[in-house]
């Protein structure tokens, strides 16, 4: 039975490959991995080398924790939400938000580093 990791990765691999538009021909060609060895990997009966993983993660321009960690269809929305709040605004709106979201990030771990400095405030 395959491990789930390669599941994951396989079912990433081949919805990436999809929302490209790309067949798996056409990605042997783009990348010199054969389109057996790209069907093994989407089917999680191989494990692939990593510098082969990364030609194909190149080649379609997704990134390894994109494929093993998706975001969640929640996560997507927000994120979509986000984008477009920041894509719709003015140069000056797009420096404010993306100030604002830096300073609660930094907000944010620093509350991590600081266990007690919630209960403090």
């Amino acid at each position: 039975m395959p491990d789930e990791r390669l599941i994951t990765l396989g079912r990433g691999l081949r919805e990436a490959r999809k929302r490209r538009g790309l067949s798996q021909e056409y990605l042997s060609e783009l990348t010199g991995v054969s389109t057996r060895h790209i069907g093994g990997i989407e089917n999680a009966e191989i494990n692939p080398s990593f510098e082969v993983l990364a030609t194909l993660l190149d080649s379609l321009g997704v990134s390894y924790d994109s494929i093993l960690h998706p975001a969640t269809d929640r996560q997507q929305r927000e994120i979509q939400e986000i984008t477009d709040l920041y894509m719709t605004g003015s140069k000056e709106e797009q420096k404010v938000l993306l100030a604002t979201i830096r300073a609660l990030g930094r907000e944010l771990r620093e509350m991590e580093s600081c266990p007690g400095k919630k209960e403090m405030e």
